[in-house]
C-alpha cells in the first residue's frame, strides 16, 4: 500500500512539476511607464509590480495584457506587430433573441393587469419607440465622435458604452411588445395592416440600432493579449517588447508614447556566460640564482630569488549561475589563464556576478597547471658543482593553488523580441 502511495505521488509530482504557467504582465495604456505595470501571480491574483525590473521564471510563458487603450484612435504595435483589438461579432442576434423573450415576458405578466388598448395608443406608444431610438442614435454618433478624440478609455466611457446598449435593447424589446399586443388583440381592426407596417418598420430601426451599436462599440476587445512566448531552456537574458501606437486617420506613429523599451528579465534556470580580465595566481615558476661557496672551490650555492606571493595572468572564465532578479549573482567558474611566463593554468571556483546589463565578475578558487621547480637531487641552500653554463637544473610539475581576479562580462545581455523571438546582442 505504501508502495502504491508512493507512486502516486511520485506520478502526479511529476505531472505538476512539468505544468507550464503564463505569466501575464499588464501594461495600462493610459500610463505607459514602470508604475503603469501589474502582474498576475500564480493564483491568478492582480498585484502593482513593485520590484526593480519586471521578471518571469525560466518554466513561464510570458504575455502581455493591454488595457485602457484606446482602439477608436490608434493602432497599437507590440514591436512591429499590429495588435489586433477587433473579435467577431456574434452578439446581435443574441440580443434580439434576448429582447423578444423580455417581450414575451412583458407581455405576459402585464395583459392582466391593464385595460385593452386601442390601435391609436400602440401608434402612440411606437411614436415615442421612434423617437427614443434616434436620441441613441444620435447619442451613439457623439459618443463615438468623442472617444476617437481620446487617449484612453476610461471607466466613464465603459458606463456609457454599456448604457448605450441597454437603451438599444430596451428599444427594442419595446417594438416586440407593440408588435405582439397588436397581433394578439387587434387583427380584426379596420386599421391593423397600416398599424402593422408602422410597427415592423420601427422594429427594423430599432434592430439596426442595436447593430450599429454592438459594431462600432463592442466589436473591440478593450483588454487584449499578445500569444504567449516561450523561453524555457533559452540561454538568456531578458524579453525585451516596446510598445508603439499610430494614429488611426494619418498612420503617423505617436513618438511620445512609451519611448523606451520594456525588459522582462528571466529568473531561474542555468545561465553560462564568458568573461575575461585580470588574475593573480599563487603558482608561478620558481627563479633562481647562485653564488659561490667559500668552503668548496668551484661549487656554487643556489639560492631561491623572492618573487612575491603571486604572479600576475590574464584569462577567461566560463560563468555558470542562476538567474536572479538581483544586482549581485553567485556564479561558478571554470577558465583559463596564460601566466607572464607563457605558461597555461587551469581554473576552478566561484565568485560574484555583480550589474544587470554591464557585468564585472569576482572570483576566486582552485587554479592547476605545470610550474618549474628545482630538479630532484638538487635543494634550495645546497652546495653543488653546476659546470661550466652555472645554471641551476630545473623540472616542470604538475602543482595546485589558488587565484583571486576580476573580469569583464564579454557577453552582452542577450535579449529576444516579443514579437520576433530573435536572439538580440
Amino acid at each position: 500500500m505504501k508502495t502504491t502511495l508512493f507512486i502516486y505521488f511520485l506520478f502526479f509530482g511529476i505531472i505538476g512539476y512539468s505544468q507550464v504557467r503564463t505569466k501575464i504582465i499588464e501594461v495600462d495604456l493610459s500610463e505607459p511607464h514602470e508604475k503603469s505595470i501589474s502582474v498576475y501571480t500564480e493564483s491568478g491574483k492582480k498585484v502593482l509590480d513593485n520590484s526593480k525590473w519586471l521578471s518571469a521564471k525560466c518554466r513561464e510563458m510570458i504575455a502581455i495584457k493591454l488595457t485602457h487603450g484606446n482602439p477608436f484612435k490608434y493602432t497599437y504595435k507590440i514591436d512591429t506587430k499590429n495588435i489586433s483589438f477587433f473579435n467577431e461579432i456574434t452578439e446581435t442576434q443574441e440580443s434580439i433573441s434576448k429582447a423578444k423573450d423580455s417581450a414575451a415576458n412583458n407581455y405576459e405578466s402585464n395583459k392582466t393587469n391593464k385595460s385593452k388598448t386601442t390601435t391609436y395608443a400602440i401608434l402612440q406608444g411606437n411614436l415615442i419607440l421612434e423617437q427614443n431610438i434616434d436620441r441613441v442614435n444620435n447619442d451613439l454618433k457623439n459618443f463615438y465622435k468623442n472617444l476617437k478624440q481620446k487617449n484612453t478609455f476610461l471607466s466613464t466611457d465603459y458606463d456609457q458604452r454599456k448604457k448605450l446598449r441597454d437603451d438599444a435593447e430596451k428599444n427594442l424589446t419595446k417594438s416586440f411588445e407593440l408588435l405582439m399586443e397588436l397581433d394578439k388583440e387587434h387583427q380584426e381592426d379596420y386599421d391593423y395592416d397600416t398599424t402593422r407596417q408602422s410597427l415592423v418598420a420601427t422594429k427594423e430601426k430599432a434592430i439596426k440600432n442595436i447593430e450599429k451599436v454592438i459594431h462600432l462599440l463592442y466589436s473591440i476587445d478593450l483588454e487584449i493579449y499578445n500569444l504567449p512566448i516561450d523561453v524555457q531552456g533559452k540561454n538568456i537574458d531578458a524579453v525585451e517588447f516596446k510598445l508603439r501606437r499610430f494614429y488611426k486617420d494619418t498612420d503617423k506613429e505617436d513618438l511620445g508614447f512609451a519611448s523606451k523599451p520594456y525588459n522582462i528579465w528571466i529568473k531561474g534556470g542555468l545561465k553560462i556566460d564568458v568573461s575575461a580580465g585580470l588574475f593573480f595566481t599563487s603558482l608561478y615558476d620558481s627563479e633562481f640564482s647562485t653564488k659561490d661557496d667559500p668552503v668548496i672551490a668551484g661549487n656554487k650555492i643556489i639560492t631561491l630569488k623572492n618573487g612575491g606571493d603571486y604572479d600576475l595572468a590574464f584569462g577567461s572564465t566560463i560563468n555558470t549561475y542562476v538567474r536572479m532578479n538581483s544586482w549581485v549573482v553567485p556564479t561558478l567558474n571554470f577558465g583559463a589563464v596564460i601566466t607572464q611566463n607563457q605558461k597555461l593554468q587551469i581554473l576552478l571556483g566561484g565568485g560574484l556576478i555583480l550589474g544587470k546589463q554591464e557585468r564585472i565578475i569576482f572570483s576566486g578558487g582552485l587554479t592547476m597547471g605545470k610550474v618549474t621547480r628545482i630538479a630532484d637531487s638538487y635543494s634550495v641552500g645546497g652546495s653543488y658543482n653546476l659546470g661550466n653554463s652555472g645554471d641551476v637544473p630545473t623540472q616542470n610539475q604538475f602543482k595546485f593553488g589558488h587565484f583571486f581576479g576580476i573580469t569583464y562580462n564579454l557577453t552582452k545581455v542577450k535579449k529576444i523580441s516579443l514579437d520576433k523571438g530573435i536572439e538580440q546582442n
